[in-house]
């Protein structure tokens, strides 16, 4: 089955609305503890560290295809992600080249900075 990019698009979105529409336990409570990034990834030319990999085929410039797709380490859940590449039609009847946009969503429990386990919905862009 082909998943168009607006099926995609759409899901994503609703996935993010969703965890993003979920209201705090309590009125004025503080969001939780933001989750501690992965170990390693890539090598930034300025020498920092991005805490991301790039799953997918080699032959396509990718570090292959069992390579970690979450960023956030001690994580239990749902993670969702698509590599966009192609043309986009703007309002204004122009058409847009996009460059490879990597696109993840993730959803589940996470052990936080704080070292407590906490659920979050988080998107990648």
């Amino acid at each position: 089955m082909a998943f168009t990019r607006r099926a995609v698009m759409t899901v994503t979105l609703l996935v993010l609305a969703e965890g993003l529409l979920q209201p705090f336990a309590s009125v004025g409570a503080s969001p939780p503890p933001n989750p501690k990034p992965i170990p390693g990834g890539l090598t930034l030319p300025d020498g920092s560290v991005a805490h991301v990999f790039g799953p997918g085929p080699k032959s396509l410039g990718f570090q292959g295809r069992d390579i970690e797709p979450n960023t956030i380490t001690d994580f239990h859940g749902f993670v969702a992600m698509a590599y966009l590449n192609g043309t986009a039609t703007g309002s204004d009847g122009k058409t847009y080249n996009v460059g490879l946009s990597d696109m993840r969503v993730f959803r589940g429990t996470y052990i936080g900075a704080d070292g407590l386990e906490h659920h979050g919905t988080f998107g990648f862009i």
